[in-house]
C-alpha cells in the first residue's frame, strides 16, 4: 500500500505539529520550573522589612543640588582634561 504525496505531506504536517506541541509543552514546563526556583531563591535572599536598612529621605531640592554639584564636578574634570590636551597639542605644533 503506497501513500499519495498529499497523504504523506499531511502525515508530515501532523507529525510536525505533534513534535512542536511536545516541545512547546516542555518549554513551558521548564519556564515554570525556573521561575519557581528563581522566586524561591529570591524569597530566601530578600531581607524582611525589619532587616532592611532604611535610607534617609532626601528632599527633591537637596537631590537637585546634589545633581548640580555632581554635574559641575564632572564638567570641571572634563574641562581640565580638555585644557591639558589642548596645551599638549599646541606645544606639539610649536616644535
Amino acid at each position: 500500500m503506497s501513500l499519495s504525496s498529499e497523504a504523506y505531506r499531511q502525515a508530515l504536517v501532523r507529525d510536525g505539529e505533534r513534535r512542536y506541541q511536545e516541545w512547546h509543552q516542555n518549554y513551558h514546563n521548564q519556564c515554570r520550573q525556573s521561575t519557581a526556583e528563581y522566586q524561591a531563591r529570591s524569597a530566601q535572599q530578600r531581607p524582611t522589612n525589619q532587616q532592611r536598612p532604611t535610607k534617609p529621605w532626601i528632599s527633591s531640592e537637596a537631590y537637585r543640588q546634589f545633581l548640580v554639584k555632581d554635574g559641575e564636578r564632572r564638567f570641571a574634570e572634563w574641562h581640565g582634561e580638555f585644557l591639558d590636551y589642548q596645551r599638549q597639542f599646541l606645544a606639539s605644533q610649536s616644535t
